[in-house]
C-alpha cells in the first residue's frame, strides 16, 4: 500500500487537531482500499484495508482523552467488529502462502495430505472473502460518515487549551514503551502465543505513534521506526507460526476423522443396497500435515532463539532508552520551562491610631 504523507506541522499544532489530521488520512487510506476488496488480482487489499482500520483505532483509542466524545466508543466497537471480521480470510491467506511456499519442490512427490489441506484452506479463504466483500463495504461506508463528520468537527473546533501533540505523543511514547517491556518479557518467559501477540500489538501501537511524526524528526524517529520493524518481523512471525501449528493440529484430526469414515463406508460397502460414496478432490492423510508441522516448530524455536539473541538484554534496553529520550525531547522541545511567578510585593498600610477610651481626640491638620 502506498501510504499517504502525514499532514506537515504536526508537532506544533494542538492535540486534538493533529489527531484529528492524522485520523482522517488513515479513513481515507482505508476507504481506498476498501474499495479494492472486490478486485480478483488484488492480493494486497485486504491487508491493506486492516492495517488502516487498525491505525485507526489506535489512534482513537491512544488519543481519546484529546478528541473527547469526536468518535463514539459505539462507533469504535464498530470499526473493531469490522476489522475482526476480516481476520479469517486473512489467517487463511497468511496459512496458504506459507504452506505453498514450504511445500516440497515441484518434481519432487508431495507429502500426503498436504494437496488436501491446501484444498481446505482455499474452500476456506473463498468463503471468508465473499463474506467480507457482501458484508464489510456497506457496514464501513456507514461506519466512515460517522466517524468523519466526528473528526471533522474536532479538527474545526479544536480545544483552545489542549496540550501540543508533541507533548501528547511524548506521554504516550513513554508509556507504551513501559508497556512493551512488560509484554516482551512476558512472551520471551512464557513462549504462550497471547503473550507473543501482546507483545507484537506493543510494537505496533509504538510504530503507529511514531510514523507520522518520523519526517519532522529526522533521523531519529526513521531510525526508531526501522527497529520496531525488526522486532515487529520477529513477532509476526512467531505469532503466525502459532496460529498455523494450531491449524495443523485441527487439521491432522480431521483427516484422521474423514479417512476413518470413508473406510467406515468402504467396510460397510458389501451390505445390500449401500455403495461406498465416491470419493472426489485431494485425500485426507497425515503423514505429509505432521512434516509441516515439525518443520513449522523447528522455524518457531528458531525463532525464538532470533528474539533472545537480538530483542533481550543491552538490545532492548537500548532500544527502549533512546524510546524515553526521543519522548522526553519532544515534551522538551514544544513545551516551555514553567514560569515562577513574580515575587509577591508586600503593601505597606499606613498605621493607624486607636483611641483610648477617654482620650482626646488627636487635632487634624487641614
Amino acid at each position: 500500500m502506498t501510504r499517504r504523507p502525514p499532514p506537515a506541522g504536526l508537532l506544533a499544532r494542538p492535540a486534538p487537531a493533529a489527531a484529528a489530521l492524522v485520523g482522517l488520512t488513515l479513513l481515507d487510506e482505508a476507504r481506498a482500499a476498501c474499495g479494492r476488496l472486490d478486485a480478483p488480482d488484488d492480493s494486497e487489499a485486504l491487508h491493506d484495508f486492516r492495517v488502516a482500520l487498525r491505525r485507526l483505532r489506535t489512534l482513537l483509542r491512544s488519543f481519546r482523552p484529546e478528541l473527547g466524545r469526536a468518535v463514539a466508543k459505539k462507533l469504535q466497537r464498530r470499526l473493531r467488529d469490522a476489522t475482526r471480521a476480516t481476520s479469517a480470510g486473512r489467517d487463511a491467506e497468511v496459512q496458504l502462502a506459507w504452506v505453498r511456499t514450504h511445500r516440497p519442490e515441484p518434481g519432487r512427490r508431495s507429502g500426503p495430505g498436504v494437496p488436501w489441506l491446501l484444498t481446505r484452506l482455499e474452500d476456506r479463504q473463498n468463503r471468508a472473502y465473499a463474506d467480507i466483500r457482501q458484508e464489510i463495504p456497506p457496514e464501513f461506508r456507514q461506519i466512515e460518515r460517522r466517524v468523519r463528520r466526528g473528526l471533522n468537527a474536532t479538527l474545526v473546533d479544536p480545544s483552545p487549551t489542549a496540550p501540543p501533540f508533541a507533548a501528547a505523543t511524548g506521554r504516550l511514547l513513554r508509556e507504551q514503551t513501559a508497556m512493551l517491556e512488560q509484554e516482551l518479557e512476558t512472551a520471551r518467559s512464557t513462549r504462550d502465543q497471547d503473550a507473543v501477540h501482546a507483545a507484537r500489538i506493543a510494537v505496533k501501537r509504538l510504530r503507529y505513534l511514531l510514523e507520522p511524526i518520523a519526517d519532522e524528526r529526522p533521523p531519529r524517529a526513521g531510525a526508531l521506526v526501522e527497529l520496531l520493524k525488526r522486532l515487529q518481523n520477529v513477532l509476526g512471525e512467531l505469532h503466525d507460526l502459532q496460529v498455523l501449528l494450531a491449524e495443523l493440529g485441527v487439521a491432522v484430526a480431521e483427516a484422521a476423522a474423514e479417512r476413518a469414515r470413508h473406510l467406515h463406508a468402504a467396510a460397510l460397502a458389501g451390505t445390500p443396497g449401500r455403495r461406498p460414496a465416491k470419493r472426489t478432490g485431494p485425500r485426507p492423510a497425515s503423514a505429509g500435515l505432521l512434516a509441516l508441522a515439525r518443520f513449522a516448530g523447528r522455524l518457531h524455536d528458531d525463532l525464538f532463539r532470533r528474539l533472545d539473541a537480538e530483542w533481550a538484554g543491552e538490545p532492548l534496553a537500548t532500544l527502549t532508552q533512546d524510546l524515553r529520550g526521543f519522548a522526553d525531547d519532544l515534551v522538551a522541545a514544544v513545551v516551555p520551562p514553567p514560569r515562577l511567578p513574580p515575587p509577591r510585593r508586600t503593601r505597606v498600610h499606613p498605621a493607624r491610631s486607636r483611641a483610648r477610651p477617654g482620650a482626646a481626640e488627636p487635632q487634624r491638620h487641614r
